[in-house]
């Protein structure tokens, strides 16, 4: 029986990570681990470790670090932190194989450690570009020292090839996205106004904006034309997810807070976190989303509804045609909304979603694992085109 040990430490990565989890922990020739950390133990950030429930045939280490990111030092000191106390938990696991997903600096951290400690590695959704983040070197790091490799496109796939990645480690099988949007447990639209104490409008928008990371000093400036803009859409619901971990992100959190305090906006609502369960049903009930996560690019088109995509931290990415890129400008702002809210523009959405898969990448991602020769990959040899 193999050890395999999967990583969660945000609310970004867990959605996806958790229903390979669950496929893995299906398979008796695994025995699971899951190491639980970064802003999941932060009660700034949501708390959201009360979201992952004690799973049967599945060992949980929680491991708590700093996450208390004003700036970047802030940020930098929290690597280091993680760095450390993700190893000794590793050291005390010794997994056979250590699963990593996508492009947070905690992920780096823990697949630094695992490096260290000569524990196969296997990325999840490597080789996208995002030139507006400091996360494409996160996530081109993580991929250069891993073994194995899970990218959900393939032109993700063809650009692991180019950074020297083997052919023969890398296997496209598609969005654990659209595994996660269709097992997911929905609730109803009164289940969920009960759920976020929230009364919904005609028309409702989700938003979730996250800190500047290469220009930092435009964070919160860029935040305040954000909810200036979002202030002045009439007779639609503005529901707020917390920005992340990222420097400046405890800042920005206060400042949306003071927004809505200060100018007693009734329409809106800030949540610090959802969770997937609760953030998926709403992508049912509103008509579209707003910021710059990944989310609303790669999660929010399955729903049929438009993003405006604000800024440049998600440039890169293959896009579908429901996403409206936007300058941080007020008219570009509202202009773009109006445009997702029309009713028009949702006919004119054509379904170009097929190229991440059928929802079974859980299964062959979880089936790889099993199968793949980890020794006989386990030297990082370039590969050259």
């Amino acid at each position: 029986m193999k050890k395999i040990c999967f990583v969660t430490t945000s609310r970004a990565d867990f959605g996806n990570i958790n229903e390979l989890l669950k496929t893995t922990i299906k398979n008796k020739f695994f025995f699971v681990q899951l190491i639980v950390s970064g802003s999941h133990t932060s009660k700034v950030f949501g708390n959201t470790i009360k979201e992952i429930k004690n799973k049967k045939n599945c060992a949980i280490f929680k491991t708590k670090i700093l996450c208390n990111n004003k700036n970047s030092k802030n940020v930098a000191i929290s690597f280091a932190d993680s760095v450390k106390k993700i190893s000794e938990t590793l050291f005390k696991a010794k997994p056979d194989i250590f699963v990593v997903f996508g492009d947070r600096y905690e992920m780096l951290a823990a697949t630094v450690a695992a490096y260290i400690l000569r524990i196969p590695i296997a990325h999840i959704a490597g080789g996208e570009k995002t030139v507006g983040s400091i996360d494409d070197g996160f996530r081109h790091s993580i991929s250069k020292l891993s073994n194995l490799h899970f990218p959900v496109l393939e032109d993700y796939k063809n650009r692991l090839i180019q950074l020297g990645e083997d052919p023969k480690t890398i296997f496209n099988y598609g969005s654990l996205n659209l595994t996660k949007i269709k097992n997911n447990d929905y609730l109803t639209i009164n289940e969920l106004e009960e759920k976020i104490k929230f009364k919904f409008l005609k028309k409702n928008l989700v938003v979730t904006y996250h800190p500047e990371t290469i220009d930092d000093k435009k964070t919160l400036k860029n935040l305040l034309i954000l909810l200036n803009s979002l202030r002045l859409i009439k007779n639609t619901g503005i529901i707020i997810t917390s920005p992340n971990a990222d420097a400046q992100g405890v800042v920005m959190i206060n400042q949306i807070k003071s927004f809505i305090e200060k100018n007693r906006l009734k329409n809106f609502l800030f949540k610090k976190s959802l969770g997937s369960r609760v953030y998926l049903s709403l992508l049912r009930v509103v008509d579209g989303a707003i910021g710059n996560s990944s989310s609303a690019i790669s999660e929010v088109p399955f729903f049929g509804i438009g993003t405006v995509n604000i800024g440049d931290r998600q440039s890169g990415r293959i896009m579908a045609q429901s996403i409206i890129n936007c300058p941080v400008l007020k008219k570009a702002i509202i202009k773009s909304v109006n445009k997702i809210l029309n009713k028009n523009f949702k006919k004119k959405i054509k379904n170009q979603l097929k190229i991440y898969g059928n929802g079974q990448a859980a299964y062959k991602i979880s089936k790889k694992l099993l199968t793949f020769n980890f020794e006989k990959h386990r030297k990082k040899v370039f590969f050259d085109i």
